[in-house]
This record gives C-alpha cells, sequence and structure tokens, in this order.
C-alpha cells in the first residue's frame, strides 16, 4: 500500500456510496445522517490534519495542554447531549475523562514509556478520552436505568438505617462494570478476532509488526486503567446525586 493522498480519498467515497445504496435498499431513514456524517469527517478530520501539523512543529506545551483541554471538553459535551435532561452530567464527564486520562499519561511519563512530544501526548490523549467518552456514557446511563428503577429497593435500605452507600451499592458495582466490560472483552479477543486500530496503522505505515504489538500492547494497558478510573468516578459521581445530604433518595 502506497502513502495515501487527497485522490486516494475522493476514490474511497465509492465506498460510501456502497452503504448509501444499501441503506436505500433497505429504505432506512439514514440518507441525511449518511452525507453528513461524511462531510463532517472530511472536514473535521482534514482540519484537524492541518493543525495537529502546526502544533507538532511547534512544540508548545501550552498547545498540547489546549488541545487536552478542549478534546476533554467535546467529549464531556457529548456526555451531556446524551442525557441532558439530567443537570450536571458535563461537569461529571469533564471530570471522570479529565482525570482518567490525565493520570495515566502522567503515570506513563513518570515512568518514561512516553515522552512529552506533542506526537505522542496528542494522539494517545485523544484515544484515551474517546474510549473514556464511552464508559463515561455507558455508566451514567445504568445509574440512571437502575436508580429509577429500584427506587423503592433503595428508600426500603435507607429506612432500614443503611446510608446513601450502602443502599446502592448493588448498582454502583453495575454500573462500573458496564463501563469496562466492554474493554476487557476486547482484551479477550484482542489480535485473535481482529486487529486493533494502533497496531494496523504502524504495520500499514512500515513498522516492524513485533514494535506494532509491544505498542499496541502499552495501549491497551492504558486505555484500562484511564477507563476504570473514569467509570468508578463517573458512578461516585453521579450516585451521589440521587441522594441528599441526609442520605434520602431525591429523583433526578
Amino acid at each position: 500500500m502506497t502513502t495515501p493522498d487527497i485522490n486516494d480519498v475522493f476514490m474511497s467515497l465509492v465506498l460510501v456510496g456502497v452503504a448509501l445504496g444499501m441503506h436505500l435498499w433497505q429504505k432506512l431513514d439514514t440518507t441525511r445522517d449518511i452525507l453528513i456524517g461524511t462531510v463532517r469527517t472530511f472536514v473535521q478530520l482534514i482540519a484537524i490534519g492541518y493543525l495537529l501539523k502546526i502544533i507538532f512543529d511547534i512544540q508548545s506545551p501550552f498547545l498540547i495542554f489546549l488541545t487536552f483541554l478542549v478534546m476533554t471538553t467535546v467529549g464531556a459535551h457529548a456526555v451531556a447531549d446524551r442525557k441532558d435532561q439530567l443537570k450536571g452530567t458535563f461537569l461529571i464527564g469533564f471530570v471522570s475523562i479529565g482525570v482518567g486520562a490525565m493520570a495515566v499519561l502522567v503515570v506513563m511519563l513518570l515512568l518514561d514509556v512516553i515522552t512529552t512530544e506533542a506526537r505522542f501526548i496528542i494522539p494517545l490523549g485523544g484515544m484515551i478520552i474517546g474510549n473514556s467518552l464511552t464508559a463515561t456514557t455507558l455508566v451514567i446511563e445504568r445509574v440512571v436505568t437502575d436508580m429509577r428503577d429500584n427506587r423503592s429497593s433503595v428508600e426500603t435500605a435507607l429506612s432500614l438505617g443503611k446510608n446513601w452507600r450502602e443502599a446502592s451499592s448493588k448498582f454502583q458495582k453495575n454500573a462500573a462494570f458496564s463501563g469496562v466490560v466492554w474493554l476487557l472483552n476486547f482484551m479477550k479477543t484482542v489480535g485473535l478476532v481482529a486487529m486493533p486500530g494502533t497496531m494496523t496503522g504502524m504495520i500499514l505505515a512500515g513498522a516492524d509488526p513485533l514494535e506494532a504489538v509491544y505498542l499496541q500492547i502499552i495501549v491497551v494497558f492504558m486505555l484500562l486503567a484511564s477507563v476504570s478510573i473514569t467509570s468508578v468516578l463517573t458512578v461516585e459521581l453521579m450516585v451521589r446525586k440521587f441522594f441528599t445530604d441526609r442520605d434520602q433518595y431525591c429523583k433526578i
């Protein structure tokens, strides 16, 4: 495979046409979404490509931090959009995603596994934030569903003298598990069912397969840590919203 250029990108639009044809054949109401998604994918990624080139050339710690902050903010906004009827989900998403991503990157920097170069920090940070966004969304949805559907059992536990944490412990565990189970399943089949993106990209770029595997393993371990931190933090912050300071259930 040669290094792709803009002409190859336009040629690959044939695949968008294939997808569009399949959707039209099945009479799915997705034509508009496909067209908008295609345009946004092209525009957003081209813009990011030029922006990253500038950041990589400048190597400014401030620009690196600003990029990280923007990615975290956008991720938190996506979380809030999914549950916009709940107040405070943006802040919960921002804190959980930001802390999880920052903690992992700091640990890897202290261990000297990665360097402070923008070409390492930004792509890895983006992967971490993207996966943490998925975990946060799953956790919030599970917490809201379980706490609302099991209000009577929670109130019964509170009436028996249990505090908010004891009354909701079962639902906290279920929610935290839902945030990481998809990644655990991925770890069980990685390399056997599908080639993960980081490894595939390096191999296509001409890297030694073993070096690509080493990096992919590191990335998976980083994702496991960040998703775990994010899931637990999201549970802690989200469940607490269902209780008053006096350990009384409050519907949100």
